[in-house]
């Protein structure tokens, strides 16, 4: 826990635009909690090409739907990125141990540099701009998450706290109250979470769906797995691109198995 007491913290929501952090929003409105801002740091898979790292359909809606509405509502989104991109991590030559010499390559699952480098990191400087003033940190967890709640730490000038868990909010309650005000993003149509595209966390049918729908992403992908001197082949926790592939081809024939 914090060991300071500030008199005039900002009270940023960190928005994901998922479920959980819109409601958070939509809860501090109806409820007047204090709200100076909501940050959205999305992570890129290629800076120069513009590609992101969120879903299409959900990075579409954010910008053309969610971020607007939300500006109607009185709530500002500042939206950060950092200089690095997938492709920055994926290329980077490790400098020491027993890969030296070697491409990062595929992203670990449980050990995402990605989610350090790419989306903490940018929001952490963000926030360093009230550091004088010190942070709320409106977070999304829900009310029936109980080892995510025991596992929410204050850090520094940073306290956390949860609206959802103030007011009881269940994920289901929070998916309705998005419903409520339209604000429900399209990717709960495919998948129950949202997170980038390449990540090894990501379901067999969630990347079946990927592929269908946007061969074009799914082709990137494809092509870094015929780069060599890769650390690792390993593309989602141990099992290699190719694997993968060919889990995918067997829920496209026989989705009941997963």
């Amino acid at each position: 826990m914090s060991s300071h007491t500030y008199d005039n913290p900002a009270y940023i929501a960190s928005c994901s635009f998922g479920k959980d952090s819109i409601a958070t929003i939509l809860l501090a409105l109806e409820h007047g909690e204090p709200l100076d801002a909501a940050v959205f740091s999305e992570v890129m898979f290629d800076h120069w090409r513009n590609i992101s790292g969120e879903i299409p359909e959900h990075i579409e809606w954010i910008y053309s739907t969610a971020i607007p509405r939300l500006a109607a509502l009185g709530v500002r989104v500042d939206v950060v990125r950092s200089e690095k991109d997938y492709l920055t991590l994926f290329h980077t030559v490790i400098g020491s141990g027993t890969h030296k010499g070697m491409l990062r390559g595929w992203l670990i699952g449980g050990k995402c540099c990605a989610n350090r480098d790419l989306k903490i990191r940018p929001i952490h400087h963000y926030y360093g701009r009230f550091r004088k003033q010190g942070v709320v940190q409106y977070v999304g967890i829900a009310a029936d998450e109980p080892r995510r709640l025991a596992r929410m730490q204050d850090k520094g000038y940073i306290r956390k706290t949860s609206l959802l868990a103030k007011y009881g909010y269940t994920e289901a309650d929070a998916r309705r109250k998005c419903e409520e005000y339209g604000l429900l993003s399209p990717l709960y149509r495919t998948s129950h979470r949202g997170g980038c595209w390449f990540c090894p966390n990501c379901r067999i049918p969630v990347f079946a769906e990927l592929r269908r729908r946007h061969p074009e992403l799914w082709r990137e992908l494809q092509r870094l797995s015929k780069v060599g001197n890769k650390s690792s082949e390993g593309f989602k926790y141990g099992q290699t691109f190719e694997e993968i592939e060919r889990r995918m081809d067997l829920f496209e024939h026989a989705p009941t198995l997963f």
